[in-house]
């Protein structure tokens, strides 16, 4: 009498071949999930070096309207020697029988600009021009003077300033204003900016930078002879 063999389970010759199947599968997916990552991290970079580079042409052209502003001024009769006195404005007050303001509408000497806020340092607070610092002198003001090299102590130039902006924007204004190298450290105050510079960019690399412009020489009154 013949045994059935009907209810033994049969062999499962292929299930080797589908696990090592699921295992190749997994692995192709992880590599792509990487490459995915590594190719967004480096989408994002390139996104940020293009912002930092529109933002840096954007101050660029904010001393370029201003130096505008102020030849157009000297031509009307303002003297250099007054552009670092309290005299001339580049804030929100409005201009007097004895202040100037360069912002102000009715005279459209400058035309007051809005920053985008991915220029400015996550430490600003305000838009520059808009507080109380744009009048007289001072390492945070927006007017500064300093002495032109070899010309003597009664010669200097008038310096417009933009604190608070980005490090790496201020490496960008340097880039193109000055052709340095984008890695290179940015200078660590106005003093230490190299004599021939004419704008550029100080500050560190971790915190808000500041621009600036040499806007007019002879900015203060020679000696009377």
């Amino acid at each position: 009498m013949k045994m059935c063999s009907s209810g033994f389970a049969p062999r499962r010759r292929q299930g080797g071949f589908i696990q090592g199947a699921i295992l190749f599968a997994l692995v192709i997916i992880a590599v792509v999930v990487a490459a995915f990552s590594l190719a967004n991290r480096d989408s994002q970079s390139s996104a940020d070096t293009e912002q930092a580079r529109v933002n840096a042409s954007f101050v660029l052209k904010v001393g370029n309207d201003i130096q505008t502003g102020v030849n157009r001024a000297i031509a009307d009769g303002l003297a250099p020697e007054n552009l670092t006195s309290s005299g001339v404005l580049l804030n929100q007050t409005a201009s007097s029988a004895t202040a100037l303001n360069l912002f102000d509408s009715n005279l459209k000497y400058v035309v007051r600009p809005q920053f985008p806020p991915t220029a400015l340092n996550t430490a600003a607070t305000t838009q520059p021009f808009t507080g109380s610092d744009g009048v007289g002198t001072g390492a945070t003001g927006n007017w500064v003077s300093k002495a032109v090299t070899g010309a003597g102590s009664s010669n200097r130039e008038a310096i417009i300033q933009i604190p608070g902006l980005k490090p790496d924007v201020c490496k960008r204004i340097n880039v193109t204003a000055n052709s340095v190298l984008v890695t290179a450290d940015l200078p660590a105050d106005l003093t230490a900016a190299p004599g021939e510079w004419r704008e550029g960019c100080f500050g560190t690399n971790s915190s808000a930078g500041t621009y600036f412009r040499v806007v007019a020489t002879d900015a203060i009154a020679p000696a009377t002879p």
